[in-house]
């Protein structure tokens, strides 16, 4: 798919983006703005957005991703979001491998991520991109719907893909 968009690391100046992004893309958790800009920051080698020239370089797609410290071979995807007007283009997936075709992130052999048992979307995203790089998915719930008390948060299931090849 040929359009102008720009794929990056984040700055500073993208945090306010991405919290409106995730503010006006129910049903995701929105975060502090604070977290926002600590991922554009601290986690940026991790972390994506997507930049529409087109649209003043409004925030159409981001990926905050950390490495958890048990398993530093592991990119932990932690929200995708993609704007509304951007959807079903392929941009979640390009947005992610992008972070992991950096070259800070060439040790990277595993990709993880939760996702509740209603967000079919993201259970495609995971699946395809293990497809993509001929990689095992394997699935175990994480979070019970319990381990988040009162509420109707559902249970929150861990994707592992991996190890991933690379072209």
């Amino acid at each position: 798919m040929e359009d102008n968009i720009i794929i990056r690391r984040p700055v500073v100046k993208d945090g306010y983006g991405v919290w409106t992004l995730i503010k006006n893309s129910e049903p995701l958790d929105l975060n502090s703005k604070y977290a926002y800009l600590l991922f554009c920051t601290h986690f940026r080698d991790t972390s994506v957005v997507a930049i529409d020239p087109d649209q003043d370089d409004k925030v159409v797609g981001f990926v905050s991703g950390y490495r958890p410290p048990v398993q530093p071979d592991a990119l932990f995807v932690w929200q995708v979001v993609v704007d509304s007007s951007m959807r079903g283009r392929g941009l979640a997936p390009r947005i992610i491998r992008d972070i992991l075709e950096r070259e800070y992130n060439q040790d990277i052999k595993y990709i993880q991520a939760t996702v509740g048992p209603s967000n079919k979307p993201s259970e495609g995203l995971f699946r395809k991109l293990a497809k993509y790089y001929d990689a095992k998915c394997e699935t175990t719930v994480f979070f019970s719907k319990e381990d988040f008390g009162e509420g109707d948060h559902e249970q929150e299931v861990l994707f592992h893909i991996g190890p991933i090849k690379r072209g």
